[in-house]
This record gives structure tokens, C-alpha cells and sequence, in this order.
């Protein structure tokens, strides 16, 4: 894992302007995801994006939104992403580590906001490659995310809808 900073010819604002930049490529996309907007997050991801999913590794972005496009309809999902923070770059690439808490809800029936609240249905720790894409937007060439805390009964099913009054 790269822990440096190459600054050469980076000034403290550009080194900056491009953390926000990774940040707000990351955010767009789990935003994207959580909406059900798949152009927006997939304009996030790089034609060569890896990113291993429920076990399956997924290379570039059709696979990633065919992949994505197999939720449940039914389902609300929230990404939650904290403690962002960037451990290398460059200017043509950088490495950021970040928490992501998901929640997930899905009843198998159509629902409207808020849902029941739950515990996440996982803690992760996230590394993420990015690079400039040819528009020099930042977007992420790698996602790895290492479960550091699952529920399990969120694993095994979704969580269940809430119990019925007697």
C-alpha cells in the first residue's frame, strides 16, 4: 500500500484540490448506488474499475452495472462513508482509505422514506485507487473493501420487515 506524497510540482492547493476531488468521486458514487442512479455512479468508475463484489470480481464498468442492476427493486440501501482519508498521490494517481457502513432495507414490497432503522448490515474498511480520466475528472480504478464487522442475520437475509402490530 502506497503511503507517500509525491509533490513535485503540487502546490499545497492543488495537492487539496484534487483530495476533494478523489473525496467527491467516491461520495457521487455510492450516492449514485444508493439512489438507483447508475449513470451517475458509473461515472465515478474507470473503464478498467476492479471491484470484487459478493465474491465475484467485477472488471470495468459494464460488469460493475449489470452487477448493481441485480438489487432488489424493493430495496433501500445507504453507504456510508467516514474517516476519508488519502495515503498517497500523485499527479496521476492516488490511494485514499476510507469506513463504509451500509444499511440495508427490503420488505419485498415497494416503500417510502424513512424505513425501520437497523444496526448496518456491515462495517468495511475501503481502499481506493483513482486516477485521472482523459476529462482530468478523478475516478476509482480499484475498490477493495475488507469486512470488518457483518451482522448475521443481515447476511443471511436482509433485514426483515417490521413486526406487525398484534
Amino acid at each position: 500500500m502506497r503511503t507517500s506524497f509525491k509533490k513535485e510540482g503540487m502546490n499545497s492547493s492543488a495537492i487539496h484540490s484534487q483530495l476533494i476531488a478523489c473525496q467527491q468521486s467516491v461520495l457521487r458514487f455510492y450516492y449514485g448506488l444508493d439512489r438507483g442512479d447508475y449513470p451517475m455512479a458509473m461515472e465515478q468508475v474507470g473503464p478498467d474499475c476492479l471491484w470484487e463484489r459478493g465474491g465475484v470480481l467485477l472488471r470495468g464498468r459494464q460488469q460493475i452495472e449489470e452487477s448493481l442492476r441485480k438489487r432488489s427493486a424493493t430495496q433501500v440501501a445507504r453507504h456510508v462513508v467516514s474517516n476519508f482519508m488519502l495515503l498517497g498521490q500523485d499527479a496521476e494517481s492516488a490511494t485514499t482509505v476510507f469506513g463504509l457502513a451500509v444499511h440495508l432495507y427490503d420488505s419485498g414490497l415497494p416503500t417510502s422514506l424513512p424505513v425501520p432503522g437497523s444496526t448496518p448490515f456491515l462495517l468495511a474498511d475501503v481502499t481506493c485507487e483513482l486516477a485521472p480520466g482523459p476529462d482530468a475528472a478523478w475516478r476509482i480504478r480499484q475498490l477493495n473493501v475488507q469486512r470488518t464487522f457483518s451482522y448475521s442475520k443481515e447476511v443471511i437475509s436482509p433485514l426483515s420487515p417490521s413486526p406487525k402490530p398484534a
